[in-house]
């Protein structure tokens, strides 16, 4: 059995323990993994012709920074891929988002207004089925950090589960792009060590303390996790 390429798509500046995360998280036996960055000058010449894509979460805006080269080279890249390869795409909460924007959906902010940090329970849609996405259907609870959402799904969408802070907290394009708006690389300790530090500012005491009471819920992220793995291995979901 031939080795696998894939790239993991790089957004959020300074790796460091987030990314190696997510490639733990997702990759399997017989893939070799290459690391891009869109900010890099040659990034689509170097991007074309993977065997599978994943996305990562980002501290930018596919709203309010469409205009720099991460978000433009990083949607031009997934148009190209939709257009030109048969190639599956991950997306990762600014990775979901950007595929949305990417194919014709919309991104906005998080319907209360407010930046969602914590845990939630994720709902699997009656609709999924289970045939196909053997996966759903299992408990799960995935780490949350956004402030924007996908808030319209591209033509040819099929939502699989949502959560208290996104109706499309999960969704699948023509098969073979899975936009999931949570975080299923990162852990309990991960989301006390890094995300909470990281945006404490942006809450007052009393929603503090509901982030502080979500943090100490157990996370379940392994559906996620065999469903995008699934995506990688054979292509298509």
């Amino acid at each position: 059995m031939a080795m696998s390429k894939l790239a993991l798509i790089w957004c959020a500046g300074e790796a460091g323990g987030l990314q190696r995360s997510l490639l733990d998280t997702f990759r399997s036996d017989r893939q070799h993994w290459d690391v891009l960055s869109p900010t890099d000058d040659d990034f689509l010449e170097r991007a074309a012709h993977y065997d599978g894509y994943v996305i990562s979460g980002s501290p930018s805006s596919v709203i309010d920074d469409a205009g720099h080269a991460l978000v433009r080279n990083l949607l031009a890249l997934i148009r190209q891929v939709h257009a030109q390869s048969a190639a599956p795409m991950l997306g990762v909460c600014f990775g979901s988002q950007a595929i949305a924007a990417a194919l014709g959906g919309r991104v906005g902010r998080n319907p209360d207004g407010g930046f969602k940090l914590g845990a939630e329970t994720l709902a699997w849609s009656a609709q999924a089925d289970a045939a196909r996405w053997p996966e759903a259907g299992a408990a799960t609870v995935l780490a949350q950090s956004h402030g924007e959402c996908v808030s319209a799904l591209p033509p040819g969408s099929e939502v699989l589960a949502t959560s208290p802070s996104a109706a499309h907290e999960i969704f699948l394009v023509q098969r073979r792009f899975l936009g999931v708006q949570g975080h299923p690389e990162v852990d309990n300790e991960l989301l006390r060590q890094v995300f909470m530090p990281l945006h404490r500012p942006l809450f007052d005491a009393e929603r503090w303390q509901q982030v502080e009471r979500e943090a100490q819920q157990t996370l379940h992220p392994a559906p996620v996790i065999a469903l995008g793995q699934r995506l990688l291995r054979q292509g298509f979901l």
